[in-house]
């Protein structure tokens, strides 16, 4: 994470040199979504995705995760893959819902 020290003139008086001794650090993220928030790592991920992969309701085979619109965003514009906060899934058959 990039760091960035800044000073606001205002605040210091030059007329009685009292300089200020405080310095803030302003911490930038690496893309415009990423954001000190906990993230699920790959490994837990990829188990939840595996334990989910059927419906819980009828055991159709095809499940889709349901994300927040919070993934990291590379240079190109484009949401990488798997950044994004896993919220719960939706089978397709009897388009029943539920969270992790």
């Amino acid at each position: 994470m990039s760091q960035l020290s800044v000073f606001w003139p205002e605040e210091c008086d030059v007329s009685s040199n009292d300089m200020v001794d405080e310095r803030m650090i302003l911490p930038f993220p690496r893309s415009r979504y990423d954001v000190s928030r906990p993230r699920m790592d790959v490994i837990t991920r990829a188990r939840t995705l595996f334990e989910n992969r059927s419906c819980k309701h009828c055991g159709y085979p095809v499940v889709e995760p349901l994300e927040l619109d919070d993934g990291i965003v590379n240079s190109s514009g484009r949401e990488i893959p798997g950044t994004a906060t896993l919220i719960g899934f939706e089978c397709k058959s009897c388009e029943a819902t539920w969270t992790i």
